[in-house]
């Protein structure tokens, strides 16, 4: 049995105070899920009606029943829409089926009551406001805001508590949280207009006092959101971002200018060392002068390849500090950052050329060193290995 057929005999009862009613057999569906309900006991326990006459049930007649909560699974019966207010979860969603006997309104009935309509605009409000809380406690259904003191409001409300403002009030609310932008800077706003407004009441009355008052909660977030906004613009942002990038490149270029004077050693050196080297044939002065000279340009080779490195590195930390704020833009400003990507990728790509010139140098100097070690074993008789010894 579905709790449609249930909704079916509540329509069709007259509800006394006391879990009792009297059911019209208006139709053969009605009377078919009576006659069933009584002949099956488990049934019973599932939707808990039950016949209270002794007489057999018969089309168009009227019966005494006892009417009770079905399982829960099936559907909620309530009394009014202050006990449908205070069903589990309730305070956060609307149960997905209901009857609630006074005013005779099932789930899905057309047209929606003004309570319920404003108990749903309710709704995402409280959406909104557990985006804001600290951390919500949905078992005892209460926000927590935690600021400079911990604030517990109970999500506790009823029907009288839902004004005619609210649905108009609810609106504004959603209207300034649509869209991603700002959602950190909105929802701290809006934290702290809900502990200035409810924080000195005792805790019963704070969400009833919040929901009547929203409309106060709806200005103190705009004006909060104004405030904040009149520091951002897009020429601001703009700005911004074309200083950081004039930063990054002057860090960029000075990656190469530090090592300037060593990049300058090379040609320099390439030509001493091929204009002072000579043969030698002995142990005499220009196996000396020779080895001298080779000695220089390998101690240059080695300062030059620690600056080459450092100067790597610290390409790397300007990668990843771009990125990193390249992110950043793209998390607090995302309906802009993409106006900005080409500025982010020149600086990227800029970096990947520098590190392409440090290898370049750093290959060109090594093959010098090289061709210099070469032509001093060519200029160098064999043996005069042996003038290190004698040497020593």
């Amino acid at each position: 049995m579905t709790f449609d057929d249930l909704v079916e005999i509540y329509r069709h009862t007259r509800f006394g105070a006391d879990g009792e009613g009297t059911l019209t057999i208006a139709s053969q569906p009605i009377l078919d899920s009576i006659r069933e309900i009584d002949a099956d006991p488990r049934l019973y326990d599932d939707v808990q009606i039950g016949l209270l006459d002794d007489a057999p049930p018969a089309l168009g007649a009227e019966v005494r029943i006892a009417v009770g909560h079905p399982r829960h699974s099936l559907g909620l019966l309530v009394r009014d829409f202050d006990a449908l207010f205070q069903a589990p979860m309730a305070a956060f969603e609307e149960p997905a089926r209901y009857y609630v006997v006074d005013p005779g309104y099932a789930s899905g009935d057309l047209p929606v009551p003004a309570t319920l309509a404003r108990y749903r605009a309710l709704l995402d409000v409280v959406a909104i406001l557990r985006n804001a809380a600290s951390y919500v406690d949905e078992v005892q259904r209460e926000l927590v805001f935690i600021g400079d003191e911990k604030t517990v409001v109970p999500i506790a409300f009823r029907a009288a508590d839902l004004v005619p403002g609210l649905e108009a009030n609810a609106a504004r609310l959603k209207r300034v949280f649509d869209g991603a932008l700002h959602g950190d800077e909105k929802t701290e706003i809006l934290a702290t207009a809900v502990v200035r407004l409810v924080g000195s009441l005792r805790q019963s009355v704070r969400f009833s006092h919040l929901v009547r008052n929203l409309d106060a909660v709806c200005d103190e977030v705009e004006k909060g959101y104004r405030l904040f906004v009149s520091s951002f613009s897009y020429s601001k942002i703009r700005d911004d971002v074309e200083t950081a990038r004039i930063e990054f490149v002057g860090k960029i270029h000075r990656t190469i200018v530090d090592i300037q004077g060593q990049l300058l050693g090379i040609p320099v050196a390439t030509i001493v060392v091929a204009s002072q080297l000579k043969s030698a044939t002995g142990c005499g002065l220009p196996f000396w002068t020779n080895t001298a000279v080779l000695l220089g340009a390998w101690i240059f080779i080695a300062l030059l390849a620690i600056a080459i490195v450092n100067q790597w590195h610290t390409l790397t930390v300007l990668d990843t500090e771009i990125r990193r704020q390249q992110q950043r833009l793209a998390d607090d400003y995302a309906l802009v950052s993409g106006e900005f990507a080409d500025q982010f990728d020149d600086l990227i790509g800029r970096i990947w050329w520098h590190r392409l010139a440090l290898g370049g140098v750093g290959g060109v100097a090594g093959l010098g060193a090289l061709l210099a070690t070469i032509a001093y074993l060519m200029l160098t008789a064999r043996g005069s290995g042996a003038c290190f010894l004698f040497w020593s």
